[in-house]
């Protein structure tokens, strides 16, 4: 493996973007609220129209990790409309074969430095409890436990620990 590189996703890029979140959802199906079998049935339209900015959505900062051109990480920033000083992160993942090269930190920092460049003044993710390396790489991120435990999906035994994180602009 060799250097990485970070974008942000345009909705032309919807065909490596279905391709990196179909791979997460299979490596990873208890990390994410989502199911494979959920999005797999998406149309090409559904999936172009989840790199467009959508009704109740302020804007979305989608990002595409790369090696030599393949994919292999994504995560995304959102703000929604009723919290617009409040970033969310989803859809955090790196390929196995992938990580350990620091592909996630980055990606967290571009998701950071964005957020703060929008007047952000507060980070929120929830990772499962179960995943352990991602737990501590939020803790090493500056974010921390932030409320209570919820369900992974309904009727699942996992849970997910909300955690956030005080940015730069914070009051």
């Amino acid at each position: 493996m060799s250097k990485f590189e970070i974008r942000e996703l345009t909705t032309s890029d919807w065909e490596n973007y279905k391709k990196v979140r179909l791979d997460s959802l299979l490596d990873s199906p208890d990390s994410f609220c989502s199911t494979y079998e959920r999005e797999a049935a998406f149309s090409h339209a559904d999936w172009q129209s989840r790199l467009k900015a959508q009704p109740g959505l302020n804007v979305s900062f989608p990002l595409l990790a790369e090696i030599h051109g393949e994919p292999v990480g994504l995560a995304s920033g959102v703000i929604w409309d009723e919290e617009p000083t409040v970033t969310h992160v989803y859809q955090m993942w790196v390929m196995p074969k992938a990580r350990g090269m620091g592909i996630a930190k980055s990606l967290l920092d571009r998701i950071t430095m964005w957020a703060e460049s929008k007047g952000c003044g507060l980070m929120k993710l929830s990772v499962t409890t179960t995943n352990g390396a991602a737990v501590s790489l939020y803790k090493s991120a500056g974010f921390a436990v932030s409320g209570m435990l919820e369900p992974l999906r309904e009727g699942a035994a996992l849970e997910i620990q909300p955690m956030e994180k005080k940015l730069v602009n914070a009051v």
